[in-house]
């Protein structure tokens, strides 16, 4: 089908608008400088990008079916016609000033690389935005720069829908409407009031702005009578109305979740004394809960939204207090004194559903009241209150509730055992609408929360808790435990805190696994409560990130995880940027920003490593198109054509703000680079694209150079090359990166290591980002002196890859003691530089829990896959002060091998077990340790200095002194 477009621009904005038109498929375009000589009988759709003279004749034609796009000063073209009573009542013009950014906030001061851009924000799926998620950056302007814009801010159009609101950097203005619609019999008009410059100087994102006008002009974007449904526009703010909102017609039956609590049966249960409110969290794919030792349940999110906070449990009959509260991978449990009684509080969800279960049991009748505000938090950027009214209807049993959006679809069903619902009542104290519920047992009380987006989410949640009753929702999340620890990898060694470390470590990894119908499944980041001001909105990091993903799913291929990997995979091949950029974060809400520079690489890398521990092309082969994307758009970051990707006008690697940062490119984002092109060049090579294979080849080799040649100089490399290609001069933990990504030789950087291992880098809970004496030193310092795990890992890795054992254990080790530190089972964000206490965002942070994984399995085992070849390598090392290490079931391709070092008086033995899969290459490397007086291979006993198998078994045994 021909789309028919009459444009009518003029100016050098109409001649862009014209000539990008004629490149369309599927449109014929005819371009008019006034409106008067429009031909409608000849014209499926009017662009009106400009001044426009409202004509009546307009009206019929688009009763019929057809279709107006009006841009900028055009933007009045429904008020001009009569369709709509209240016309955009603000209308900015004049030049661009970077100082008059209102959204350059003081938290970016330090930012040097803000970027001024500006774009459209979606309350939802909408086709203006059509593979662009929900809404998309379309201007970034310069200084100077000529704009005009026409908005809503002191109201809303009368008779036509919201279809985008204001978008900053990773801000989003609810209050300025900037894009909005009309439908009108069988056509429609879709109004865009700013940001729409094709002539715009600055061409960042100039592909993003034509894919949005794509949209409008070639799809579905324009209203129109058979234009696919839903469509999503932003709701009117009102304050709560209880005759209002949409109600169903009653309270839905929710399935018998009653009966006995099963426990957890996890050998990883922490006991706490609870006496500190030190935090814990607990999360399924769908919730989200958040809490304190002595406080009890913080928050509950069922992403995208809040559905309980402001939580107040109270007993009849004595003062409650503490006595202790265990942490399982499964549920929470707290022991609460009242009196002379006792009283058991548990808390868990279902594995794959949102499904809140909080149960409370005492030994006697004690009186027991819970109450907790629901109210709806859309995750940030959305401001409080975007739902609009909420409507309820309780059973007259009152046991159960049920609590809905007026707009928006979001719903939560109440259901209380043992007890009874008192009320449901307007918290009108609160910003937005709210409710407060409050139930109320004697010596029993458990309460169930269903969340759902939608009606359809209900239906099928309340389906699967009527197959699985309260035993299967207990019953899989107990078993999801279980076979992360007697299915994934694991080791044996004389750590005790090692081995439970390396256990909580899967389970933590395992549990940002997050889910949001309508946005996807991949990893979220890092939970906490969210807080007032810059984190209100946020719990925590609890939403999906490239960077973070990415370093993440490395270590679960490690720990032989591959489901994990290939959620994160697919959810970033799905959602790269037009430019084939992928994305920094993406919240749960639907708003995603790709203003990072090493997710693309990052993300080439880790389609590399799954190919390496899993071999399984079929699935990298559906996604290679993202991954070629992806590679070229790596290739149009080298403006300068030395070989390096940038950061400039990119965005940032690992240091986002402050006095390290600001590079041009940094040594960081170079490693990121040649390990990605060495780790796909093999899979483009086994998916028959010998050609592309040998040209990343070439990019790779060029980029090695490259790096010698001008980073390092006076037997050091610098942190980062400014434009003008002067040096960083900062000796910083970042060094790690591409010593362990095989950049940067070990034996080039002996002082590093050194330094490293000193007390200026290393505190006994982890490693610094620069040492205690440089001036820039700051302990509580994000990017400066603060300690992350992150950076104590990077560092085992770099000492495993150098040679340096000793410092790489004891940096593992000071991973691995975080797991009973403030959230037990769970490993912190950030430390403090100097003194021994949390100094970040999130107790549980997900890259934090990798790098206990990642140093024990590459570091410690040296453990290095090649499953497309049917090989791995392995160079464990021996703690001299331990008589046995073993790694069981390392999983490389379809094969599994448990590995076993032993030391016995006068000899050492080393056995190697291939207990399900193929046979495979395996060269083993047993460094350090003088040369084993036995070794078995498949329970078959060999010696001498040096054994291969090159027939069937094909193993090869190497040890050195």
């Amino acid at each position: 089908m021909v789309r028919r477009v009459a444009l009518v621009a003029s100016g050098a904005e109409g001649e862009a608008a014209l000539a990008w038109l004629e490149t369309l498929p599927g449109v014929t375009v005819v371009s008019h400088r006034d409106f008067a000589a429009v031909d409608l009988e000849h014209a499926d759709l009017v662009w009106v990008h400009g001044e426009y003279h409202a004509s009546r004749t307009l009206i019929p034609w688009l009763q019929e079916g057809g279709r107006v796009l009006a841009s900028l000063d055009a933007a009045i073209i429904a008020s001009g016609l009569g369709i709509e009573s209240h016309p955009p009542d603000e209308r900015r013009e004049g030049h661009w000033r970077h100082a008059a950014d209102e959204f350059h906030l003081d938290q970016f001061k330090s930012f040097k690389a803000f970027p001024h851009i500006r774009g459209l924000a979606a309350f939802g799926p909408h086709p203006l935005f059509e593979g662009l998620d929900q809404g998309t950056y379309v201007w970034a302007p310069s200084e100077g720069e000529e704009f005009i814009e026409r908005a809503y801010v002191a109201s809303r159009p009368a008779t036509g829908a919201v279809v985008a609101v204001e978008r900053s950097f990773i801000h989003l203005n609810a209050e300025r409407v900037v894009a909005w619609e009309h439908q009108v019999g069988g056509g429609g008009i879709l109004s865009l009031g700013a940001f729409i410059y094709l002539t715009a100087p600055d061409e960042l994102l100039a592909r993003q702005l034509r894919a949005m006008l794509a949209n409008a002009i070639t799809g579905d974007a324009i209203p129109h009578r058979d234009r696919p449904v839903p469509v999503s526009t932003w709701p009117i703010p009102e304050r709560f109305d209880p005759t209002r909102g949409a109600q169903p017609t009653r309270v839905p039956r929710v399935p018998d979740l009653d009966g006995p609590w099963i426990p957890s049966r996890s050998p990883l249960s922490i006991e706490s004394p609870a006496t500190d409110d030190d935090p814990w969290t607990l999360a399924g794919r769908r919730m989200l809960l958040i809490g304190g030792e002595r406080s009890g349940l913080h928050e509950a999110w069922s992403h995208p939204v809040r559905i309980a906070c402001d939580v107040r449990l109270t007993f009849a009959g004595g003062e409650p207090e503490v006595a202790g509260v265990r942490v399982a991978p499964d549920e929470i449990v707290r022991t609460i004194r009242v009196g002379p009684h006792t009283v058991t509080e548990r808390w868990s969800t279902a594995l794959e559903l949102p499904v809140l279960i909080w149960d409370l049991e005492a030994d006697s009748e004690v009186p027991i009241q819970l109450d907790w505000v629901t109210d709806f938090r859309r995750m940030w950027p959305y401001p409080p209150g975007v739902y609009g009214d909420l409507g309820f209807d309780i059973e007259p049993g009152t046991h159960r509730a049920w609590l809905g959006a007026a707009f928006g679809s979001v719903q939560l069903v109440v259901s209380v055992i043992g007890g009874a619902l008192r009320s449901v009542s307007d918290e009108s104290r609160l910003e937005s609408p709210a409710f407060r519920f409050t139930c109320a047992g004697a010596g029993r009380l458990r309460v169930v929360l269903i969340a759902a987006t939608d009606s359809v989410d209900l239906e099928r949640t309340l389906r699967s808790l009527e197959r699985k009753r309260l035993p299967g929702v207990r019953e899989q999340r107990i078993q999801q435990a279980a076979q992360l620890r007697e299915h994934g990898t694991a080791i044996e060694c004389p750590d005790l805190t090692l081995m439970q470390a390396f256990e909580w470590a899967k389970v933590r990894v395992d549990s940002f696994i997050g889910e949001t119908p309508g946005v996807g499944r991949s990893l979220l980041a890092g939970y906490a409560a969210s807080r007032p001001g810059w984190g209100d909105g946020r719990p925590g990091y609890g939403w999906y990130f490239g960077r973070d993903a990415c370093w993440t799913a490395y270590a679960q291929l490690a720990a032989g995880d591959r489901e994990g990997p290939r959620d994160v995979l697919k959810f970033l091949s799905r959602n790269q940027d037009v430019t084939g950029k992928v994305l920094h974060e993406y919240t749960t809400s639907g708003l995603v920003h790709y203003d990072a520079a090493d997710s693309t690489p990052l993300y080439l890398l880790l389609a590399g490593r799954y190919a390496a521990w899993t071999g399984d092309l079929e699935y990298l082969a559906r996604h290679w198109d993202s991954v070629e994307r992806a590679y070229h758009f790596c290739l149009e970051t080298d403006t300068d054509g030395d070989g390096l990707i940038e950061n400039h006008r990119v965005g940032h690697g690992w240091i986002e703000h402050g006095p390290l940062g600001g590079a041009f490119v940094t040594l960081y984002l170079a490693a990121c680079w040649v390990a990605a092109l060495e780790a796909v060049e093999p899979v483009a090579e086994a998916l028959g694209h010998a050609a592309l294979a040998t040209e990343i080849r070439r990019h790779a080799d060029r980029a090695r150079e490259t790096v010698a040649r001008r980073f390092r100089s006076d037997g050091e490399y610098a942190l980062g090359l400014y434009e003008d290609g002067t040096p960083q001069r900062h000796r910083t933990a970042m060094l790690a990166v591409p010593i362990l990504l095989g950049l940067v030789p070990p034996d080039e950087v002996q002082g590093w290591f050194d330094a490293v291992a000193g007390e200026g880098f290393t505190a006994p809970w982890g490693v610094r980002m620069i040492p205690r004496d440089d001036p820039l030193f700051d302990p509580a310092g994000y990017h400066l002196g603060a300690v992350w795990p992150l950076y104590t890992g990077w560092a085992s890795l770099a000492e495993w890859r150098g040679g340096r054992p000793k410092a790489a254990l004891i940096h593992l080790r000071a991973n691995a003691g975080l797991v009973r530190e403030r959230a037990k089972g769970a490993f912190d964000e950030v430390m403090h530089g100097t003194e021994h206490r949390a100094a970040g965002v999130c107790p549980d942070q997900a890259w934090s829990a990798a790098m206990v994984l990642s140093p024990t399995i590459e570091g410690l085992w040296g453990v290095v896959p090649d499953a497309l070849e049917g090989a791995v390598r392995l160079a464990p090392h021996f703690p001299e002060e331990w008589d046995a290490m073993a790694l069981k079931r390392l999983r490389v391709g379809r094969t599994t091998l448990d590995i076993s070092v032993r030391r016995r008086p006068g000899r050492v033995v080393a056995n190697l077990v291939r207990s399900a899969g193929p046979r495979v290459h395996v060269t083993l490397s047993l460094a350090g340790i003088g040369a084993p007086s036995a070794i078995e291979l498949d329970e078959l006993a060999i010696a001498g200095e040096r054994v291969a198998f090159d027939a069937e078994g094909r193993h090869e045994i190497v040890y050195h002194e």
